[in-house]
């Protein structure tokens, strides 16, 4: 029933008086339903209502009906507009009996904004829980870059309170040129997505319980950022235009890699980690020709979870039991080969080095360094390098500190920046992440700023488990 009303409605919007159908990459939502591990989460993500799907929904992730949460839909950016035009498949569409249990919204805010986040329309519609796609139209009076629906009030679910959408599609009326390629590439990157992730559940769902990760989906929770050290003592506008020429360098201020140096680090590093970082700085600019170098092979493929700040090329790192060590003759390559990205556009490289055995045995690794090295080549070329000493015991990662640094062509100055990360396990799975990070950046591109300097940001990223 519901593919059919799909096939009839979908192709008279498109071919109506001045109405054509725009899509997205991925949506976003202040909230939505989280799987433990065993479950994952090929399901519930805002992005599911972009992909004509009754079998996928949205699934609002708040405690109780999910009053006030929203869901947001980027579009293309268009000077523009007489209307916009969204046919809503409310509920869980999957089947009638998924559409009774679970809650579905009844009352709709939709927001048409604009550029620079202007509201160009607003609108309270009510819809029906029925299977099938229900139109809105909502004349529009400025630009529009995006869609915002709030729930406002709810159908109740018979079993379940989760409130679901399975599809929301749109479309505008506007005099602006309408380019079929680039919407055709928006749907396309959608269905890529949306291919990726089905395959990796499905790969969850073939791993042991031995598996690093206690979750697919980690949630960050950032504290404030401390400046900690200020670069200038005060601005200077030379030509009075309004905007700062230059800075009056603060007379006690020592730049990250200086500080390191000298072993007085500002901010909450422990000495340990201090001498950690003295150390890389060592290695990293002297790599040893002798030692023991060991090229990394996992056993498996690693599927990293959503919002896991760790490189995928650096996962092993957390269980080497699940990896194997190979001699290796030195340091291996630290040039990674450049492909073309095949849904974003621009030119890709990465590489991690062999590992430097530091302390310990190939059976019970204590202590490893390494380099890792990620090129982007999009308008200017951007590459960041790692060097990295991890800290193991019994074959898992118990502590991770880096120096990184980042060259850019386009931009110029530098950039430093220290992470220490402390995984927590639980049931042997990594279930929490705790990150310090000082940052030192100095760029000329738009002027010096008043709050340059380090920055200290300590962020902790846990294990989504609810179901």
């Amino acid at each position: 029933m519901r593919i059919v009303l799909l096939a009839l409605i979908t192709p008279t919007l498109a071919s109506a008086a001045g109405f054509q159908r725009l899509h997205a990459e991925q949506a976003s939502a202040t909230s939505f339903l989280k799987s433990n591990w065993n479950k994952y989460e090929e399901n519930y993500h805002p992005s599911y209502v972009l992909d004509d799907d009754p079998k996928t929904a949205w699934v609002e992730g708040a405690e109780g009906d999910g009053i006030g949460e929203s869901l947001t839909i980027p579009l293309s950016n268009l000077k523009s507009a007489r209307a916009v035009r969204l046919v809503i498949f409310n509920g869980y569409q999957k089947s009638q009996g998924l559409l009774a249990a679970n809650a579905a919204p009844r009352q709709l805010t939709i927001s048409v904004r604009g550029l620079g986040g202007s509201e160009s329309a607003r609108k309270q519609v009510t819809l029906e829980r029925k299977l099938g796609g229900q139109s809105f139209d909502i004349p529009v009076t400025g630009s529009v870059a995006e869609v915002v629906l709030t729930i406002d009030s709810v159908h109740p679910g018979a079993k379940y309170k989760d409130t679901c959408v399975s599809d929301v599609q749109v479309f505008v009326d506007s005099d602006v040129p309408y380019s079929a390629a680039v919407e055709k590439g928006k749907r396309e990157a959608m269905l890529q997505w949306k291919k990726g992730r089905l395959e990796a559940a499905k790969y969850f769902a073939s791993l042991p319980k031995t598996y690093p990760y206690a979750a697919t989906s980690f949630e960050e929770k950032e504290g404030a950022t401390e400046l900690v050290a200020k670069r200038y003592s005060g601005l200077v506008d030379e030509d009075k235009d309004g905007y700062p020429d230059k800075g009056v360098p603060a007379k006690d201020f020592v730049p990250l890699l200086g500080q390191i140096e000298t072993g007085k680090v500002v901010g909450s590093l422990a000495s340990t980690d201090v001498a950690l970082l003295q150390e890389i700085q060592r290695l990293s600019s002297a790599p040893p020709k002798e030692g023991r170098w060991f090229s990394l092979a996992s056993k498996g493929r690693t599927v990293m979870p959503e919002n896991f700040p760790i490189p995928e090329l650096m996962a092993p790192l957390f269980h080497l039991d699940d990896a194997t060590l190979f001699e290796a003759k030195g340091r291996g390559n630290v040039v990674p080969k450049i492909k073309e990205h095949p849904q974003r556009g621009y030119e890709e490289g990465k590489v991690l080095s062999n590992l430097l055995l530091l302390e310990g045995s190939t059976t019970d690794v204590k202590k490893v360094y390494f380099t890792y090295t990620h090129i982007i080549i999009e308008r200017t070329s951007t590459t960041t390098t790692t060097h990295g000493i991890a800290l193991l015991e019994g074959g898992k990662l118990t502590r991770l500190v880096t120096l990184e640094s980042v060259e850019d062509r386009e931009l110029a100055g530098t950039a430093t920046t220290v992470n220490v990360t402390v995984p927590t396990y639980t049931g042997g799975k990594v279930s929490r992440l705790e990150t310090t990070q000082l940052d030192d950046r100095e760029y000329d591109f738009d002027g010096p700023e008043a709050d340059s300097g380090i920055k200290l940001t300590k962020t902790a990223f846990e294990a989504q488990t609810r179901s």
